[in-house]
């Protein structure tokens, strides 16, 4: 396959000489939305969602059609992002909990884990790799990879504005708190706001301040939203407008949420009319990615099965859109599979650091797609998530073949995702060497990179105990 608000003062630890914007490297804008799904862009088909700013960085960048994040939650997926490295690898498999440990039933066949459950102070993250090419950094908006002690500055960025370890705020609106809800703790890491401020719009507002406060300089602006992960909440007055859109088209099933989707895409309609002031969009690459697939609650992912939390399509394949003018042709569009551990030495070898040449990574580069210069290396894509957010399982897809092997209940299951991308047609039983030889795989795969791995429940009838186990997991 081919491819067709508040000022913040940020002071330096290094000086970085001012030089003109045709001899830097390229600025990096990396724009992360939580929850958003596969198909909640108007590029990408939806007809109800109104996405017109995100659809220009499509029409004038690359848009990836078989995207995925490296787990169907938030957590892992963002630490793949940060270093290139698989979940499993990392020893990060699910997402930080509200009680900082992972929940599993007392009556469930497996228990998760135990992991790190943080990304550990010792990996290379993306603002780290490019500190070494004289980035400045910022990371702005949701975290999630760990508590205080691993938040943002203590991974390589030079800023830190509203990231911390939990992954959603009570409320969007200020003061970001709201005492009627169990889980009621303010931001941290951001200080001020007025009265109705929308937590979308601050974000993007810290954007560009940062970015014009940088402008003379190359910089990384991961700017990461809280949106449009719970609580669904949105201005009144965008909501009112698909409220009445629902006469119609039919299409979707929740306003506030496609009134979310709109803020954050009026956000970045807000930074790319800044870059185009400040005469930088022709040295910015963009990025546009999402960390899981859309919460089924609240929006439709069809084609795709399922959503958030499930590790079929729904749950996995996301929005991906890079801009980078005068290297990636507008317009074009991409089938190649690539997974959220791609964009670590993607982004490093753009900005000309040589941080990760000695690193174990999982992801490659995906400079020859987008130059269209050549093909990736030939290989598979695995995940692995044992946890109880929906069903525990691990997956691979080799080709066009994707399995999926549930761990509770024990079951397998075989998608040709070419010819059913909905995964309505299971080959599990009509093709038993092709399952044999991909659970295989797995299994090797879990091996080699010596993943921590899940335990059969010694409390269930007839599974034996610990130490009467071999220590290697499910068997």
């Amino acid at each position: 396959m081919r491819c067709i608000l508040m000022t913040v003062t940020l002071i330096l630890t290094t000086s970085v000489t001012s030089i003109s914007a045709r001899d830097q490297p390229p600025n990096i804008l990396f724009i992360l939305v939580d929850d958003l799904g596969w198909m909640d862009l108007g590029c990408y088909g939806s007809t109800f969602y109104e996405t017109p700013h995100t659809d220009r960085l499509s029409a004038e960048g690359m848009r990836f059609t078989q995207a995925y994040a490296a787990a169907p939650v938030c957590s892992p997926t963002r630490a793949s992002l940060m270093t290139g490295k698989n979940p499993a690898r990392l020893g990060f498999t699910g997402h930080i909990t509200a009680i900082l440990k992972y929940r599993y039933p007392p009556e469930g066949r497996i228990i998760p884990p135990q992991d790190h459950m943080l990304l550990r102070l010792e990996e290379t993250t993306l603002a780290e790799a490019v500190h070494e090419a004289g980035y400045v950094s910022a990371s702005i908006g949701k975290w999630h990879l760990g508590p205080e002690g691993y938040w943002p500055t203590d991974q390589g960025f030079d800023l830190n504005i509203a990231g911390w370890t939990h992954g959603s705020p009570p409320t969007h609106f200020f003061p970001y708190e709201d005492p009627a809800k169990e889980w009621n703790a303010s931001i941290p890491t951001m200080q001020g706001g007025e009265p109705g401020e929308y937590l979308t719009d601050r974000m993007t507002d810290e954007a560009i301040q940062f970015i014009e406060q940088n402008q003379d300089r190359p910089f990384f602006c991961y700017l990461t939203h809280y949106a449009v992960h719970s609580p669904i909440e949105a201005p009144q007055q965008i909501t009112a407008k698909y409220e009445r859109k629902f006469a119609t088209d039919s299409s979707q099933k929740n306003a506030e949420y496609a009134a979310m989707i709109q803020s954050v895409d009026d956000g970045i309609g807000r930074i790319m009319q800044t870059l185009d002031r400040l005469q930088l969009a022709e040295n910015t690459v963009v990025v546009f990615f999402s960390d899981n697939g859309g919460l089924s609650q609240v929006t439709n992912n069809a084609p795709l099965r399922e959503g958030k939390q499930f590790l079929y399509e729904g749950g996995i394949r996301v929005p991906l859109i890079i801009k980078w003018p005068g290297h990636v042709d507008s317009g074009t569009t991409c089938d190649v599979p690539v997974i959220s551990h791609d964009l670590f030495p993607t982004i490093v070898e753009l900005a000309g650091s040589q941080a990760s040449e000695s690193k174990a990574l999982d992801g490659v580069s995906l400079l020859p797609l987008l130059k269209q210069s050549g093909d990736l290396p030939e290989r598979k894509l695995y995940w692995y998530y044992p946890h109880y957010a929906r069903h525990p399982g691990a997956v691979v897809r080799d080709g066009n073949l994707k399995l999926i092997e549930h761990y509770d209940p024990p079951n397998v299951e075989l998608y040709n995702i070419a010819e059913d991308l909905s995964e309505s047609h299971d080959l599990a039983d009509e093709m038993p060497k092709q399952v044999k030889q991909m659970r295989s795989d797995l299994e090797a795969w879990l091996t080699k990179i010596d993943a921590t791995r899940h335990t059969l429940n010694p409390d269930l009838p007839g599974v034996a105990r610990p130490d009467q186990r071999d220590g290697r997991g499910d068997r």
